[in-house]
């Protein structure tokens, strides 16, 4: 069996998210499995069964010599979107699988990942423009359906589930400093939403930004958790009777493979911002609060990451500072929770046919590969 260094970027809950249904099978192989990642990112890891985990700033070049080592000692690297780890990888000579779960998203790639030995792309969205556009670019080109986890079904509570994702991006927004997203709408829920239905309404994010709300809002209904895990997070989501969470991909994956009716809050960055225009594009987000219900729609497409995230905080400070915006928000979200009959099932069913037409769960034939790449490397 061999002794496989997993990464993920730092960058809310998606990449690690989509790294521990991955290592789920992964585990099943036998390997040895090692975490080595920062921020969010390592508040999930820490809480799955790794063999080790290793808490490295994977974007600081202060790190770069931990990071070396960590990945030395390893018999492949398999990269959640780390370009970092993968710089380091190609540098030791060690055999490099890249996944890709927002392969529609990207203006461009990397260089250093045309030449690995494989790459995943998820197909999701507009995922052809960009196969047609990079896939001849890229050795070991391969594509899966959605990379999902193993959900069980579960009999449904009178509960009400609010996610956040992670929160933050390092490197790109911080809450608190460039963002007061959490605050913000968890103050407009609890003004304008009437929960009196929900015997129970948990609202989950990152660590440290629930101890923030916990303190801020400590006599609310709201029961302020990260769940515990990732596992813990998908056994709420399948008991709960509606989601309301901002558009990230693998949260949005998850609801639709759970057949959990979804609202969609505003989007907390611009990767949200653009999920959701693509999904009421598709008719995929039938209960949603978008931003341009209030303010002028922004292009972010062609723009550079920065630039994008950086309109999109912009707009947020708006509707932080305008208590009329935010009422108009809370009446939209109310009105979709109370009347959720009305539209959830014919969601659910629409939800549950997107994923089947991507080709099912990618989840498996993944791990497949990479076996067989292993095994081409001289592992069993």
């Amino acid at each position: 069996m061999a002794k496989l260094i997993l990464t993920a970027e730092n960058f809310a809950f998606g990449p690690i998210g989509k790294l521990l249904n991955i290592a789920d099978l992964l585990k099943k192989q036998g390997h040895a499995l090692v975490f080595a990642g920062f921020g969010t990112s390592f508040q999930l890891a820490k809480n799955y069964s790794f063999d080790a985990t290793y808490e490295i700033d994977t974007d600081n070049p202060a790190s770069n010599s931990e990071l070396e080592k960590v990945i030395s000692e390893g018999d492949m690297l398999i990269s959640s979107m780390d370009l970092a780890s993968v710089v380091t990888a190609k540098k030791l000579g060690k055999p490099i699988v890249w996944l890709d779960c927002l392969f529609w998203f990207w203006e461009s790639i990397f260089e250093p990942l045309f030449d690995i030995d494989l790459y995943i792309a998820e197909r999701s969205l507009k995922f052809s423009v960009n196969e047609s556009l990079f896939g001849p670019k890229i050795k070991n080109f391969y594509t899966v359906g959605p990379i999902l986890p193993s959900i069980k079904k579960t009999k449904r509570k009178k509960q009400a589930l609010i996610s956040y994702g992670g929160g933050e991006a390092a490197m790109w927004y911080k809450n608190g400093k460039d963002t007061n997203y959490s605050s913000v709408i968890t103050n407009i829920l609890l003004k304008n939403v009437d929960w009196s239905y929900f015997d129970r309404v948990i609202v989950t994010t990152n660590e440290y930004i629930l101890k923030e709300l916990s303190d801020k809002f400590p006599e609310s209904v709201f029961e302020f958790t990260t769940c515990g895990s990732h596992t813990g997070f998908l056994e709420e989501l399948s008991r709960s009777e509606v989601l309301l969470t901002t558009a990230g991909l693998v949260t949005s994956q998850e609801a639709f493979e759970s057949e959990t009716p979804v609202i969609y809050l505003p989007p907390s960055n611009n990767s949200h911002y653009l999920l959701q225009d693509e999904l009421h594009d598709l008719g995929l987000a039938r209960a949603s609060v978008h931003l341009t219900d209030f303010m002028p729609r922004l292009s972010l497409r062609g723009k550079t990451e920065d630039k994008s995230i950086s309109e999109v905080m912009q707009q947020l400070r708006e509707v932080e500072y305008s208590s009329i915006m935010q009422n108009e928000i809370g009446k939209k979200i109310n009105n979709l929770i109370q009347k959720r009959t009305e539209w959830s099932g014919i969601s659910i069913r629409e939800n549950k046919e997107f994923l089947k037409s991507l080709g099912g769960n990618g989840a498996q034939p993944a791990a497949n590969k990479i076996k067989h790449i292993l095994t081409v490397n001289g592992f069993h």
